[in-house]
């Protein structure tokens, strides 16, 4: 008989053995990375963190920027070193004299939590500091992320490569530079993981929190916010395995009463944001753009200029320039954030291959949603309520579609689909198109190293997701693809930020900048000077491209100009009506220079010293002596200075007024004031001025005799604090004390122990009316509404309390009686 071949020696085909080794090692990474998921995300991001920003952490360079980011330099560093100052001297801020010629500056002063970094070091460390306010921020945003994405329960790769384009997106770097950006995102994330703890384990005590700190750092964005929020939920609902209306409705309700009480708990903060965003010309006052965008066609398209770089911001943040040499629709920081990494650009159309119809449907319907906008300009108008025509925040929601729709699909890469390799090879022959479409200029618009890094990584993204088809890749797809992905996020964002314009740390111990001798010249000015008094600049510190009009707040004086974005309405009102500005110009409420070029009204304002560079000339014929130099920074003083108040005893109608020239209106009040229609009953024993008395050839003689005429009646101030001031005058007939400063309901005054309500004078500031005799005046400074928006707080966080103690309790003694039946 023949012998039968042993079965033992028979062996398994060598493919299935390669296969088994395959799913070894591929146990072995999805073990390690899931086992040390949270350790390996915040390792790389702080690793991305060093290396973008290690020029700034080192102390070589500052979070300043001189491009167009200079709103760095021109509002956020004069604004946050005015307040750390502020918070040592007065307190919590509510009254400015430094922000233009007054304004409430509670609602923008303590409105951000990571501020308060900023407030706690001296104001020599302040720029400094601000890159570790930063980082502060990504790392608390990447906490949140990961979190976020641990709850939807996706794989570990998908969770670490999506905290990672969360935390350095364009949106979160480029907007960093305006900071706030930086904080919305970090408040989007908090949102997210509270929602997402109230919809699946029904704990509710973070949302309303979430809610309070949106509303404090900007009250729109919780409209805003909260639009994204409700579109996430239902697109939640409607990909569930499950839906459940019940469950839905349920969260809606449960989210109205939670939003409810986080506003009231943010009362404090955001009654006083609302008023300064209705007291503002933007919003209260003649300065807008709702009508002009409100009748746009509905299904209008963008320009030319508007939908190439709304492509082309996908690919990179620099693909049309960087910073100052952005050459792209609007500019560097306005236009759409929408770069997010490449990888989402390519991966995205895969979440459509590997899932339900009906979860298909619902991830196209939101995507659309979120492109709608884009497409057609008046849908973003819309979203904005007509304000302006804006990306910010919209743009961040455009690219989150994007990638938590990736990220759908890479998690099922990542598990037992496999890619569809036609999706895959059709979305790169769609990319490159894009990428190399012949735009209108493009050899002048487009980067082409920018251009040729966003190809090359395209390249190398569809090769690691092509292999992925193939077991034998499989084991090293996750760890390769979070490779590239550090490498992309970290190579475009080090080149983002280190090829722009910033101040470096030597800079800030020369003389030059908001360090020039100005500095001196306002110290010297202090030392012998305790009274009130405005100082005017002939020139501009700040070493950015745009001009500075807060030097007031970084180098300690009080002046005329500013820049802000919901400056004071009557301050605003009264720059209009004398000319300064154009009326219902948006941009110029905005940048407002002040009476620099307006020396017969600089008097008028108390305007006491003056720094000049260049000729006195013309200083010295109004009146100003020269009488100290500081380097290239003379000092001078107005000999005809008038103090903060001053006596008028004739009046002119503001109809009346508004017809004058704009030499005649700075004439006339320098002899009248300006009264309101309808006239008030108690002006009928006061002189009535008319346009026919206005002198002809007014000259500096007859400006001089008004000066001293105006001064013979002036208020003695004995305490002066930005927010109380007292003082004392004495009259020998009655008349209108005016004050120069903004009229504000939150002013108060009283007059010999009575209360009386100023009035408005002046177009935009505050009078007065007193009889002739002896008194003593007060002037107190409290926001609208802030003892009883402060009790509501208090109140509704008292509310907050009790209930999450009960529920802790509650909770607590349920466990009790479960563990006793149990034993």
């Amino acid at each position: 008989m023949k012998q039968k071949p042993a079965q033992k020696l028979v062996t398994k085909p060598p493919i299935k053995k390669e296969a088994k080794r395959n799913n070894q090692k591929l146990t072995l990474i999805d073990t390690y990375l899931g086992k040390y998921p949270l350790r390996i995300t915040m390792g790389l991001v702080s690793l991305l963190i060093i290396i973008i920003f290690h020029k700034f952490i080192v102390g070589n360079l500052y979070y300043l920027f001189k491009d167009i980011g200079s709103d760095s330099l021109n509002s956020f560093y004069p604004h946050l070193i005015y307040i750390n100052h502020y918070l040592h001297t007065d307190g919590i801020p509510l009254w400015s004299f430094a922000q233009g010629m007054g304004q409430n500056v509670q609602s923008i002063s303590i409105n951000d939590p990571f501020y308060l970094i900023l407030y706690l070091v001296s104001p020599g460390s302040l720029a400094y500091a601000i890159i570790w306010m930063e980082i502060a921020k990504m790392l608390a945003t990447s906490l949140l992320m990961y979190h976020f994405l641990t709850q939807l329960k996706l794989k570990p790769v998908a969770i670490i490569a999506g905290t990672m384009m969360y935390c350095f997106s364009g949106f979160m770097i480029v907007g960093s530079g305006w900071y706030a950006f930086s904080t919305e995102a970090f408040c989007l994330a908090l949102l997210f993981v509270s929602f997402e703890k109230l919809y699946q384990e029904r704990s509710w005590m973070l949302f309303p929190l979430a809610v309070a700190l949106l509303a404090i750092v900007q009250l729109f964005d919780l409209y805003l916010y909260g639009l994204f929020l409700i579109l996430w939920i239902l697109l939640r609902h409607f990909t569930s395995e499950n839906p459940s209306w019940k469950r839905l409705l349920r969260a809606f309700l449960q989210m109205a009463a939670l939003s409810l009480l986080g506003l009231l708990i943010s009362s404090f903060f955001s009654w006083s944001s609302l008023q300064v965003l209705l007291d503002s010309p933007r919003v209260g006052g003649s300065s807008g753009y709702f009508n002009k965008l409100m009748g746009a066609p509905l299904f209008a398209l963008g320009d030319n200029q508007h939908n190439t770089s709304a492509i082309l911001r996908f690919f990179s943040n620099d693909m049309l320039g960087n910073g100052s040499n952005y050459k792209g629709w609007r500019n560097y920081l306005e236009a759409p954030l929408f770069y997010i990494g490449i990888l989402p650009l390519l991966l995205m159309p895969q979440i459509f291959t590997m899932t339900t119809k009906r979860k298909a449907i619902s991830y196209a319907v939101f995507l659309f949603i979120m492109l709608l906008p884009i497409v057609f300009p008046f849908f973003r108008y819309a979203l904005w309520l007509f304000s302006g025509d804006y990306y910010r925040g919209f743009s961040f929601f455009v690219a989150l579609a994007f990638l938590f729709l990736t990220l759908y699909g890479l998690n099922e890469i990542s598990g037992t689909k496999k890619i569809n390799l036609y999706v895959l090879a059709g979305a790169f022959i769609f990319l490159m198109a894009l990428l190399y479409y012949p735009y209108a200029n493009r050899d002048k618009l487009i980067d082409e190293d920018v251009q040729s890094v966003a190809r090359n990584f395209l390249v190398i993204y569809t090769i690691i997701a092509g292999l992925s088809y193939f077991d034998a890749f499989r084991p090293y797809f996750g760890i390769t693809l979070l490779l590239f992905v550090f490498i992309e996020l970290g190579y475009n964002n080090f080149t983002n930020l280190n090829e722009r314009s910033v101040v470096k740390s030597r800079e800030m111990k020369q003389k030059i900048g908001y360090n020039d001798y100005s500095v001196d010249g306002v110290a010297y000015i202090n030392s012998i000077d305790k009274q009130f008094f405005r100082v005017n600049k002939n020139f501009h510190s700040n070493p950015a491209i745009h001009t500075s009009l807060n030097d007031a707040q970084v180098q300690g004086y009080n002046g005329t100009m500013v820049y802000g974005s919901f400056n004071q309405k009557y301050y605003i009102r009264f720059m209009e009506e004398i000319g300064v500005i154009k009326k219902g110009k948006e941009l110029e409420s905005r940048w407002v220079i002040g009476l620099v070029n307006r020396p017969l009204l600089q008097n008028l304002v108390s305007t006491k010293y003056s720094l000049v560079k260049g000729r006195i000339n013309d200083f010295k014929i109004l009146g100003y002596d020269s009488i100290t130099q500081f380097g290239d920074v003379k000092v001078l003083k107005n000999k005809y200075f008038l103090p903060l108040g001053f006596m008028y005893h004739k009046y002119i109608m503001m109809d009346s007024f508004s017809k004058a020239s704009l030499l005649k209106k700075d004439i006339i009040l320098q002899q009248a004031f300006v009264a309101e229609n309808p006239v008030d009953p108690r002006l009928a024993v006061f002189k009535q001025y008319s346009l026919a008395d206005t002198i002809p050839l007014y000259t500096f003689q007859d400006y001089f005799n008004d000066a001293v005429n105006l001064k013979k009646d002036t208020l003695t101030i004995t305490q002066f604090s930005q927010n109380h001031i007292k003082g004392r005058i004495e009259l020998d007939s009655s008349g209108v004390l005016f004050l120069s400063i903004p009229f504000d309901k939150g002013w108060h005054s009283i007059v010999d122990g009575k209360a009386i309500q100023p009035m408005l004078c002046n177009i935009g500031f505050m009078g007065l009316i007193l009889e002739s005799g002896k008194h003593n005046i007060e002037l107190d400074y409290c926001p609208p509404w802030y003892y009883e928006s402060l009790f509501v707080s208090i109140i509704a966080l008292c509310i907050f309390l009790a209930i999450s103690i009960a529920n802790y309790s509650y909770n607590r003694k349920k466990r009790k009686l479960v563990d006793e039946k149990r034993s």
